[in-house]
């Protein structure tokens, strides 16, 4: 298949009229015409990533996160970006990424997050209507979700975090004997949604990227907050993209996931 019919089915699940005015992302590095037969499916693009993806002698690489978020006054080799895009044109590689657009659709990151944690009664944590002028009357779009599950003390919830994320470490922070009943999740960096958190009735906040003053601000309101991780809580969007070129090209492109956390850490 060519890259631009890849380009096209995916936008059929993540439209570009869905991406933040605040975001840079789509189809970012390539010649639309390449014939692409196989595609590495990441949620960053760094050397090691490109790296796999001419071990894989893949034509097409797919992310989450954009390459290309902030303006490039130059591309030369001694610049660790720029040398990372000259290398992506020489091998002749195609580069698309759906980033807040992945985010906020339909069956995207946070919509498999509140199936990964059964939610019920679902509902759209922050819906944002001014950047969606093409939103129709019966469809709502926005980020992170929140709904009611099976009621359990927090303890049982950080174990159940941490079995669904497939995550070592997470960071709770609140009154660790609260019982559990709703909790709202955002996959990535959510701290900007602690109010809406709060104001949705949500016991606890699964998300990532907390700050000092993030927690501060949710122990005033009475809200815990689960900083499971921002590729934990991102990754899981990995498979179901996988699985939605495969069904929608009928397998003829074979896609490769690579699991690798750009930004590794230890806890020690």
């Amino acid at each position: 298949m060519k890259a631009y019919e890849i380009i096209n089915i995916f936008n059929e699940w993540a439209p570009s009229y869905l991406v933040d005015t605040w975001d840079n992302t789509g189809f970012q590095i390539g010649n639309p015409e390449i014939d692409v037969k196989k595609i590495l499916v990441s949620l960053d693009l760094d050397i090691n990533v490109l790296k796999e993806a001419k071990k894989e002698s893949a034509q097409m690489i797919i992310t989450h996160h954009p390459i290309l978020f902030k303006p490039l006054n130059r591309i030369i080799c001694d610049d660790s970006k720029g040398k990372l895009i000259y290398d992506i044109i020489k091998e002749n590689m195609v580069v698309f990424n759906a980033h807040t657009n992945l985010d906020v659709c339909h069956g995207g990151v946070n919509d498999v997050l509140a199936k990964i944690f059964n939610l019920k009664d679902i509902e759209i944590l922050s819906k944002s209507y001014d950047i969606y002028p093409l939103e129709n009357e019966n469809i709502s779009y926005g980020y992170g979700r929140v709904g009611n599950i099976e009621e359990m003390g927090l303890k049982d919830l950080i174990s159940l975090v941490k079995e669904k994320l497939n995550v070592s470490n997470i960071r709770v922070y609140g009154n660790t004997d609260k019982t559990i009943k709703k909790i709202a999740v955002c996959g990535g960096s959510g701290a900007e949604f602690i109010i809406d958190a709060y104001k949705s009735g949500a016991d606890a906040y699964i998300t990532g990227d907390i700050k000092y003053h993030d927690a501060q601000l949710a122990h005033e309101l009475g809200l815990i907050l689960i900083d499971a991780n921002h590729y934990d809580t991102e990754k899981i969007i990995l498979p179901e993209i996988k699985n939605y070129i495969n069904r929608k090209t009928e397998e003829k492109v074979d896609v490769k996931i690579f699991q690798y956390n750009s930004a590794p850490f230890e806890v020690y």
